[in-house]
């Protein structure tokens, strides 16, 4: 990542997983702390997409156009993959292919994963999820951010 407000983004998540896997209390309240961290990791993609995006159209782009997408971004919940590509396909149907084929089936479970766990905690259900699965998939989710930001360049 090169954006500074992406890197603000990951650090302030790099920080929060030290302090979920260095919990040394009861397990239960650790698992309550990762379906947090978990909401949180969404959360973080969201931003990270609104941010790429955003920053992309700033100099290119006149009062009335960065407007536009700022407001449509306002609105982009649910990071799924499907989604991200939507957005994509909605700026470049060329940047869509370019991202389509640098991102592996790996990146998109984790996608999903994190997705699935967030709807799940989010709406009153239970998680399976642990701290170290979710670290997997955030770090994937670091790799699409990566890659988005140099397909948008």
């Amino acid at each position: 990542m090169k954006n500074p407000e992406l890197l603000k983004e990951k650090r302030e998540i790099d920080t929060l997983f030290s302090q979920v896997q260095g919990f040394a209390g009861d397990d239960y309240v650790k698992s309550l702390l990762t379906y947090f961290l978990c909401i949180r990791v969404s959360g973080f993609l969201e931003n990270c997409v609104r941010i790429v995006f955003t920053e992309y159209s700033i100099p290119r782009t006149t009062d009335h156009v960065r407007n536009f997408v700022a407001r449509r971004l306002e609105r982009f919940p649910n990071p799924t993959f499907e989604n991200i590509c939507t957005l994509t396909k909605d700026f470049d149907d060329s940047w869509l292919r370019k991202l389509k084929s640098s991102i592996t089936a790996q990146i998109k479970q984790s996608l999903y994963s994190i997705n699935v766990n967030r709807n799940e905690i989010a709406h009153g259900g239970t998680s399976t999820i642990t701290v170290g699965q979710l670290a997997g998939y955030y770090q994937d989710a670091v790799q699409l951010i990566e890659k988005l930001e140099q397909t948008c360049a």
